[in-house]
């Protein structure tokens, strides 16, 4: 007998009728919000995640399923989608705005468990090219959002949005010098994972999940107080609306996602209630510079992904 491969798991019966509810519901409302569907290759070459993601994230270093072709060209299966919509806008030469929206399997090396697979699927929108001074955008996959998760979880399933903005690369520079100067005189009380990502990537150590690396940040210098007026006045004007169309949300300072092409407006939704599998249900965020680490003009972006799996689970 030959068993199935880690991580990877048939879905049938009633799973899959709700597997199928569950993407359709998403179809159904990226449409109407004016998405366009695109299909993304399942291959990618490598230096498209390196690129954009970030040599030092956990994907890229842990994660990915990398192997040379038999050209010896390094090829990967792809961990996320945001990255090959980008490559794809860019290679179309698009000047205008696009808005597409997706539904594909994804690709992770990580220890499987409740909620997450090695093999698992996403469904996702992104908005790239629109003005720099605009947040309709953001906003409409903010809505998009809440509307596909209150369409399709259980009623009694409520979720929040936890929010944050951590700046422009600039805002972040400067706060990454002073957080580092601080951690610096905590090192003897850090986790492996945190002093490994102090002369990496010490910004993901606000999202350790280590008991003596959150004390530590207790009081550790505040992001917030970095960030330019821009990013200040662009984040203030989101959390209007958000509050005006009356979506629950909260403020999570230590809020900054994994992947090094995210910019000022981040956020995850979390249920309310913790069920024993991964906390968040999607997330996403802005990446204005990650059309000119591709190779292409700087344009505008905003994202969002859904992990369908960990949405099955909540019932």
């Amino acid at each position: 007998m030959i068993d199935g491969v880690r991580g990877t798991r048939v879905i049938e019966g009633d799973e899959a009728k709700r597997y199928l509810e569950i993407i359709n519901t998403f179809h159904n409302v990226a449409k109407k919000y004016e998405f366009d569907y695109i299909k993304i290759p399942t291959l990618e070459k490598e230096e498209l995640f390196t690129r954009s993601v970030g040599e030092h994230t956990d994907i890229v270093t842990k994660q990915m399923y990398t192997f040379p072709d038999k050209k010896g060209r390094n090829l990967v299966l792809r961990p996320e989608g945001t990255a090959g919509i980008v490559r794809h806008h860019i290679e179309k030469k698009y000047s205008k705005n696009k808005n597409y929206y997706y539904s594909d399997q994804m690709f992770r090396y990580e220890r499987p468990q409740k909620g997450r697979y090695r093999e698992f699927h996403q469904v996702g929108a992104e908005t790239l090219g629109y003005k720099s001074d605009s947040v309709n955008e953001i906003f409409s996959i903010i809505q998009l959002s809440n509307d596909f998760l209150e369409s399709c979880i259980p009623v009694d399933s409520n979720f929040t949005f936890e929010i944050n903005s951590i700046g422009n690369s600039d805002d972040r520079i400067k706060y990454n010098q002073v957080l580092v100067k601080y951690l610096e005189d905590h090192k003897d009380n850090l986790s492996e994972d945190s002093l490994k990502r102090l002369e990496s990537n010490p910004l993901r150590i606000l999202d350790s999940k280590n008991k003596n690396d959150t004390e530590i940040l207790v009081n550790a210098p505040k992001l917030s107080e970095y960030r330019s007026d821009k990013s200040k006045d662009s984040y203030e004007k989101i959390i209007n609306m958000i509050s005006d169309a009356k979506i629950s949300y909260k403020e999570n300072p230590l809020l900054v996602r994994g992947l090094d092409y995210y910019n000022d407006f981040t956020f995850e939704i979390v249920p309310n209630e913790s069920n024993g599998s991964q906390d968040a249900l999607g997330g996403g965020g802005q990446y204005d510079r990650l059309s000119s680490l591709l190779g292409g003009k700087e344009i505008n972006g905003f994202g969002v992904a859904f992990g369908i799996d960990r949405i099955m689970d909540l019932e």
